[in-house]
């Protein structure tokens, strides 16, 4: 990409513009692998556990509500996958460059196109109600449904953007008959009816292997026992990390409240300090070798005074300290 000898009177097409930013490719792969990894882990531990339990405990159950459970943890799973292909390869909502939605150009970004440079050094352009992205070069209309936002991961810009999830490696955006938000809320809510049905056979296998105690039951039994402990040791480690986080976040504000309060109030007092010091125009030296006689070497604030002001100093550092800026 090189617009600098380019026809400046020539007015610019798509061809002229740079390319598309890349996505984090890294990101993605892992966060893609996470999502096929859960989606099919869940299926599988689902279904597995199911047909366990309900095949040597059929007979008691009766046969309706053996095929009710069969049918519904096989519908779940079998939309949960096509939710999941929705997910994967469908269209969020992402602005597609085009002559209507790239052009006109705003003039600060024509400027450095023609001139062959990168326009993400700028600010994105705020005309009315409209947007433009300087990453991708493209218009964000405001009638084609707010919010708009720019993925940092994988680098374009979306429509009606709700967040980007860390487990499937795609933007969830949409409506209720637009973009992949439909098929995201409906793989979470099939993943629920999964798992409640599973829960619901394994609680009629325990029940049928305690009234039986054939064989057939205990084994039943067993792999319905085992599978409820299991859920049971996750969502107990789930909860725990969760107040675990929101303890820590807690502390975490907490001390950065008091460390604020605590540097308020010593910025307060030196501020307080620096106001009668600067009233009563006098200058206290660091060290008695500090400031030699005849040298005219500036206070930080006032280069009337000497550098030997022992409040400035204190003053100085303290700020820089506490809030990571030099006071100048």
């Amino acid at each position: 990409f090189n617009m600098a000898a380019t026809n400046k009177d020539r007015p610019l097409t798509l061809d002229d513009l740079p390319p598309l930013p890349e996505p984090d490719h890294a990101t993605l792969r892992v966060e893609q692998r996470r999502g096929v990894a859960v989606v099919f882990g869940v299926i599988s531990l689902c279904i597995g556990v199911t047909h366990g339990v309900l095949i040597p405990c059929g007979g008691s159950l009766g046969l309706a509500a053996w095929w009710a459970c069969a049918a519904l943890v096989q519908a779940a799973a079998l939309l949960a996958l096509c939710c999941f292909a929705v997910l994967y390869y469908g269209d969020p909502g992402v602005v597609r460059r085009s002559e209507s939605a790239c052009f006109p150009l705003p003039p600060a970004v024509e400027a450095r196109v023609r001139a062959g440079e990168n326009a993400t050094a700028l600010n994105n352009i705020i005309e009315g109600r409209d947007t433009f992205c300087v990453r991708c070069l493209v218009w964000r209309r405001a009638d084609d449904g707010p919010p708009h936002h720019h993925c940092r991961t994988c680098n374009r810009c979306v429509r009606q953007f709700d967040h980007h999830c860390g487990v499937f490696g795609r933007c969830i955006a949409g409506g209720r008959s637009s973009g992949n938000k439909p098929a995201f809320v409906c793989i979470i809510l099939m993943g629920y009816v999964g798992v409640l049905t599973t829960l619901a056979s394994v609680l009629a296998a325990l029940t049928t292997a305690y009234s039986l105690g054939t064989a057939a039951a205990a084994v039943g039994g067993a792999i319905a026992g085992a599978w409820l402990v299991s859920c049971v040791v996750v969502v107990a480690a789930r909860a725990w990390r969760l107040a675990a986080g929101r303890a820590a976040s807690r502390l975490q504000r907490q001390q950065h409240r008091r460390r604020a309060l605590r540097g308020q109030g010593i910025a307060d007092a030196l501020e307080m300090g620096w106001t009668a010091h600067a009233a009563s125009g006098q200058r206290e030296p660091l060290s008695p070798g500090a400031v030699g006689p005849g040298e005219a070497s500036p206070c930080p604030r006032r280069p009337s005074r000497g550098r030997g002001c022992r409040l400035c100093s204190a003053r100085e550092q303290v700020f820089a300290s506490l809030f990571r800026f030099p006071l100048r």
